[in-house]
């Protein structure tokens, strides 16, 4: 899994905060998503540079999103499209905003943004240096975590009891939580070759259907052959059919597939967490088989 922190303006993170904003428009003055490696699914902590979040000069993660899209467009249209979502009562002082950090003092023709959802604000900042990870006070815009997932997961079990009080209406530790077995999961999905195969329109075709008729499940990243759930400290993941002529060999991939997605699990969530597998076809043996 892929994870960034982002140096973000305080007020914008304010605004969002008080307003129990879920969703965020993360606006930034490149005009292309230009990430080498940070897709949909991908965490987004926000490094603040309130000076009340510093320490010791090092700025403080206080919060995240999970992003969900990206897009470019005029400044115009996109506080059209998202209002308030963009940090900013009004388009007067998004736009104000956004020339303080031009170069040129001028407002671009077009920016873009990341889409970002399941929002969660800490009570506390965090710091990368607690985390293992050490960055430069002059960084201006972002800096990728590492790709194991491990110094993210460590963001997130630092803040998991310190959940801002305007994020816990809805169970902002319970959001953290789930936040913490994705960032497990995804980590143990870029780690394993099956994925990276042809991506068989059939059995993407089926995923999507089970999706759509098995309500929470969402697919894992861009599978075309797993879905999963998240139920309290159950993860449940959900395997499409590989619709190769060798039943014996599809059995051996799905539960070579499950072995490996146990092992790292464990490696990567270093809590009990009950893992379940099943298949979209209701193979019973294969079920019974995978989660012996």
């Amino acid at each position: 899994m892929t994870a960034i922190a982002y140096i973000t303006d305080p007020n914008l993170l304010e605004f969002n905060r008080i307003d129990r904003n879920r969703q965020i428009n993360f606006w930034r003055l490149s005009s292309t998503n230009n990430f080498s490696d940070f897709g949909v699914g991908d965490l987004l902590f926000f490094l603040s540079k309130g000076k009340d979040h510093y320490r010791n000069k090092e700025k403080g993660i206080v919060g995240y999103g999970i992003a969900k899209g990206f897009e470019s467009c005029s400044i115009n249209t996109m506080w059209k499209k998202y209002t308030t979502l963009n940090g900013y009562e009004t388009k007067k002082e998004f736009k104000e905003a956004i020339l303080k950090v031009t170069k040129d003092h001028k407002l671009p023709s077009k920016i873009s943004s990341i889409h970002l959802e399941e929002v969660t604000f800490f009570g506390s900042p965090v710091y990368l240096s607690d985390c293992g990870l050490k960055i430069s006070n002059r960084m201006e815009s972002y800096t990728y975590l590492d790709p194991k997932g491990k110094i993210a997961f460590k963001v997130l079990d630092e803040a998991k009891d310190y959940v801002d009080i305007w994020s816990d209406y809805e169970g902002g530790e319970d959001m953290i939580e789930r936040a913490m077995i994705r960032n497990a999961l995804y980590s143990a999905y870029d780690m394993i070759a099956l994925k990276e195969g042809n991506k068989p329109k059939k059995s993407l075709s089926e995923l999507k259907r089970y999706i759509s008729l098995n309500e929470g499940f969402e697919r894992i990243k861009d599978s075309a052959f797993e879905a999963y759930k998240i139920i309290e400290n159950n993860l449940i993941i959900a395997f499409a059919p590989l619709y190769l002529n060798d039943k014996l060999l599809i059995n051996k991939l799905m539960i070579g597939q499950a072995n490996y997605y146990k092992m790292l699990l464990e490696e990567n969530y270093p809590y009990d967490l009950n893992v379940i597998f099943k298949t979209t076809d209701h193979d019973v043996e294969l079920e019974n088989y995978m989660n012996r």
